[in-house]
């Protein structure tokens, strides 16, 4: 027996119950918890999301200090250079110990980034299964929707079947 067959026989099983305003207040109730439901899911793939950009932006940033460090260090080197063949040693020698602070500053900079480049393209894998989660879920909320209305209007039209047959058998209505 599919899915489909077990929701079917679940509302055929309510359809011999008489119908009430309690089994319309149930039913509302579990259609706001549908809703509920994907409205948390929703909000969970925006907030996926927005973790992912500032990942991103976070990356980014780093990319720019890591551009304006090479600058520095690029122009360290010059300075260095530039002391040297002006026969500067101890000029040279600072600039040069400059540039190797600045060179390992420069090498944690760049692993940052890489690890949070990894943890963006985590995150966003992360995300695309989420969504297609949240679709799946959507789907499955969508089909259940559509049996209850078709259950509910299988009641409506067997409940009219049973007034008419009950009508045409009462005596003196020929």
């Amino acid at each position: 027996m599919n899915f489909f067959d077990r929701v079917a026989a679940v509302f055929k099983q309510q359809k011999s119950k008489q119908h009430n305003k309690y089994d319309d207040a149930a039913s509302s109730r579990d259609q706001l918890t549908l809703g509920e439901a994907q409205l948390k899911q929703q909000a969970a793939v925006q907030k996926m999301r927005r973790g992912v950009a500032d990942v991103s932006v976070s990356r980014q940033r780093l990319d720019l200090q890591a551009e304006d460090l090479q600058k520095a260090l690029d122009t360290l080197a010059a300075q260095a250079d530039k002391s040297q063949s002006a026969g500067d040693g101890a000029a040279a020698q600072t600039a040069l110990a400059r540039h190797h602070i600045m060179g390992g500053q420069l090498a944690d900079l760049l692993n940052q980034r890489d690890a949070l480049a990894d943890q963006e393209t985590m995150l966003i894998a992360a995300l695309a299964q989420l969504q297609a989660r949240v679709a799946g879920f959507n789907v499955t909320a969508e089909t259940l929707r559509a049996a209850h209305t078709a259950a509910r209007a299988d009641q409506v039209i067997a409940k009219a079947l049973a007034d008419f047959e009950e009508i045409r058998r009462t005596p003196g209505t020929d």
